[in-house]
C-alpha cells in the first residue's frame, strides 16, 4: 500500500513541476533541479520499502510535499492529503500484515494438529 502512495507521489511531483514553471518565479532549470530528484527519490523508495530507513526518508518526502506549498499554495492541501494517505497506508499495512501472520499461524497450527492426528 505504501508503494502505491509513493507511485502516485511521482505524478504529483511531476504535475507540481509543470504548474510551478508557469505560476512561480522559479526558473525552469531550478524547478527541474528540485523536482527531478524528488520524482526519482519517490520512485526509488517504492522498491526500497523493505528497508526500515526508507520509511523515514519517505516521511521526509511527505514533509517536502507540504513545504512545496510555499511555492504553490495548493500544495499545502495536496501535500497534507498525501501525508494522511501515507499515514493510513502504513497503519493499514501493519494491520494487514498482523492479520496475515495470525492466519498463517492458525493454518500452521491446524496442519500440525492434523498431522498429529494422522500419526496416532
Amino acid at each position: 500500500m505504501a508503494a502505491s502512495v509513493l507511485c502516485f507521489e511521482v505524478l504529483v511531483i511531476l504535475f507540481f513541476a509543470l504548474v510551478a514553471m508557469k505560476l512561480s518565479d522559479l526558473s525552469t532549470g531550478t524547478v527541474w533541479a528540485i523536482c527531478g530528484p524528488g520524482m526519482a527519490l519517490a520512485a526509488l523508495l517504492c522498491g526500497m520499502l523493505r528497508k526500515q530507513w526508507a520509511y523515514s526518508v519517505s516521511w521526509v518526502l511527505q514533509a517536502a510535499l507540504i513545504v512545496a506549498g510555499f511555492v504553490i499554495t495548493d500544495m499545502f492541501f495536496i501535500g497534507g492529503c498525501f501525508t494522511l494517505l501515507w499515514y493510513w497506508a502504513l497503519r493499514a499495512g501493519r494491520q494487514i500484515d498482523a492479520e496475515k501472520a495470525a492466519a498463517y499461524a492458525a493454518y500452521e497450527a491446524a496442519q500440525g494438529a492434523q498431522a498429529a492426528a494422522v500419526e496416532s
